[in-house]
């Protein structure tokens, strides 16, 4: 029998209210262990990084700003992903549901949206890396495929990083949707091969005509979804929103930790 868990579709929150929301929720199993599967939407445009990146020598951080794209250090690993454009999603599993080991979890995630995907009428196939292949790449997820992610046309649809702790596992992934303007894509890197590598290199589900809804991707996803787990629509506990609420007000919108930068500014 299927363990139960929680499907969370929510709307649109700023950056750091998302990256906040994942780790209540991660913190949450340790008390009230609840397998979470979430979807969920961006405010405004938003760069999030991985974990150990210095995004100020990638981006232009003063630029970011100006043009209104949020900047927000993610608690998993991996490198920059564009929001706003895509379908984000988190899966947030307790310790006792979470004891296959990171390939394989990566092997069921990448699968169930490649069938997802083909499901929506897009062939879409799952990235398994040449052993050989040594060459360095940028550090942005959009155009930087590892085993498992989900690929159509040669290029990246889907992605995933992970954060594991004592008390439960975080999978923070994403599928694009839409194509960002070229205008944000240009600021992934101050570096003008980069911006250019990253403009053609990336793609979407809905280019050359194809138009699939926010909404059907979602359905299709939770249909074809197999990670041994039957999630039922839920929300959020109360306790999970106020933890969320402080851990984005002194975490997630600080500079010490998008920037490591300290309250002195230094």
């Amino acid at each position: 029998m299927a363990a139960i868990g929680r499907l969370l579709n929510m709307g649109a929150n700023p950056a750091a209210m998302n990256m906040a929301i994942d780790e209540a929720i991660l913190l949450a199993q340790k008390e009230q262990p609840n397998p979470t599967l979430r979807f969920y939407e961006w405010s405004s445009p938003a760069f999030s990084f991985g974990y150990f990146q210095d995004i100020a020598s990638e981006v232009d951080v003063e630029a970011c700003c100006a043009d209104g794209i949020e900047l927000v250090k993610r608690m998993t690993g991996g490198g920059t992903v564009v929001h706003g454009w895509e379908l984000t999603y988190t899966l947030i599993l307790p310790r006792a549901v979470a004891e296959m080991g990171i390939s394989d979890a990566y092997r069921c995630i990448g699968q169930s949206l490649m069938k997802a995907l083909q499901k929506l009428g897009v062939p879409a196939q799952c990235y398994a890396a040449c052993p050989d292949s040594s060459e360095a790449a940028p550090n942005i997820c959009l155009t930087n495929p590892a085993d498992y992610d989900v690929m159509f046309d040669d290029k990246k649809l889907a992605g995933v990083s992970v954060r594991r702790n004592r008390d439960g596992i975080l999978f923070q992934g994403y599928i694009s949707l839409d194509m960002p303007p070229t205008s944000i894509l240009d600021r992934v890197s101050k570096d003008p091969a980069v911006q250019q590598s990253v403009r053609e290199k990336s793609t979407a589900i809905n280019v050359g005509g194809r138009l699939i809804t926010r909404d059907a991707l979602i359905q299709a996803a939770c249909e074809t979804f197999e990670i041994g787990i039957a999630f039922n629509a839920g929300e959020l506990s109360m306790m999970e929103r106020a933890q969320a609420e402080t851990l984005s007000e002194t975490k997630y919108a600080t500079a010490a930790w998008n920037f490591n930068i300290n309250a002195s500014g230094s």
